[in-house]
């Protein structure tokens, strides 16, 4: 036969069949080693172009111990043509597998056309997997959960212990943890082929959120018998308190803001123990309160005058032996 592009072998026209033309000339000789780099395969299997052709194609064996024979087979040829399977095969339809119309060219680093065979492979049943955004969060924290699984899943079934929700047939997730503990997390993906479940127990550890004690007082330098309210200051929302008040009345409180009585002069430390489940912490504030005395007023006598006061006003107080007094009086001559 006669061809256009000149091609005047039966092996040349199957490949310039096959290729839709895009192949019309030899490389290192062999028409098939250019049809098969056209297609991908860059090597020969078995130092054979013709047999890594076949294998390209899904053919694994020879047919009566002919690879050309087996390729013909490819293409329902079950007669040579003029004594030649290379001629039935050169008058085969085209093999025209769905091409990409733009591929990247790492050579000149743009968009061009491109022939290429994709091969996609036989379906499978996924394989489940699955990433989160943490894995140890506070109590009321939030996780995303993404699924990672391969084989192309088509649905998804997630079971989320101690989450918000608990179940999920959403592909990506958005769960809350409420509660403190270590939960499991599963999902099982499926698709037409079957399905997979991959399960991690202890997968999350949700923590509370610490308890930090503070405190503070309306007075710190009260007088003897004077009250001091305490407010408590916690952070992380205790729900106990356990307060030690040296020198008040009473000396301890399980209640959240105090009201005592220092009765006795002097310097005095608080402490508080602030807790709830799970948490528990301790402020401790030194020499905090200060309860200062009181100077009773004393009647002062002029003996060396003969000189009595009396009607005499006298104020004080005494805190870290520091006084003040004021006297208002009436003289009385004798």
């Amino acid at each position: 036969m006669a061809f256009d592009t000149g091609i005047s072998s039966a092996v040349a026209q199957y490949v310039y069949t096959q290729s839709n033309g895009a192949v019309t000339e030899p490389i290192g000789g062999s028409y098939l080693q250019a049809y098969c780099e056209f297609l991908g395969v860059t090597e020969p299997l078995n130092a054979s172009w013709l047999i890594a052709l076949c294998n390209n194609f899904g053919i694994t064996e020879p047919l009566n111990g002919s690879w050309t024979i087996a390729l013909a087979n490819y293409y329902n040829i079950t007669y040579p043509t003029g004594g030649t399977y290379w001629m039935a095969l050169a008058g085969a339809a085209p093999y025209n597998p769905t091409l990409p119309p733009f591929i990247w060219n790492e050579d000149t680093l743009n968009w061009g056309s491109e022939s290429r065979i994709w091969e996609i492979g036989t379906p499978v049943a996924p394989t489940a997997d699955f990433t989160s955004d943490a894995i140890t969060i506070t109590v009321g924290s939030q996780v995303q959960f993404t699924d990672t699984s391969t084989g192309l899943p088509t649905s998804w079934n997630w079971s989320f212990t101690g989450g918000t929700p608990v179940t999920s047939n959403e592909q990506n997730p958005l769960v809350t943890y409420d509660t403190i503990g270590s939960f499991q997390v599963a999902l099982e993906a499926t698709n037409a082929e079957g399905s997979n479940t991959k399960t991690v127990p202890n997968y999350m550890t949700v923590n509370v959120v610490p308890v930090v004690a503070d405190f503070s007082a309306d007075n710190t330098t009260p007088i003897e018998g004077g009250t001091v309210a305490f407010t408590d200051l916690s952070t992380g929302t205790p729900d106990t308190w356990d307060w030690t008040l040296t020198g008040a009345t009473p000396a301890t409180s399980t209640v959240q803001n105090p009201t005592v009585i220092y009765n006795t002069a002097g310097t005095y430390s608080v402490s508080l123990t602030a807790s709830k489940t799970g948490s528990i912490d301790t402020q401790t504030k030194v020499d905090y309160i200060t309860a200062a005395t009181i100077i009773p007023a004393v009647p002062i006598t002029e003996f060396a005058t003969g000189l009595i006061y009396n009607t005499i006003t006298q104020t004080g107080y005494n805190i870290n032996n520091k006084f003040s007094t004021s006297l208002v009086a009436n003289k009385i001559t004798t």
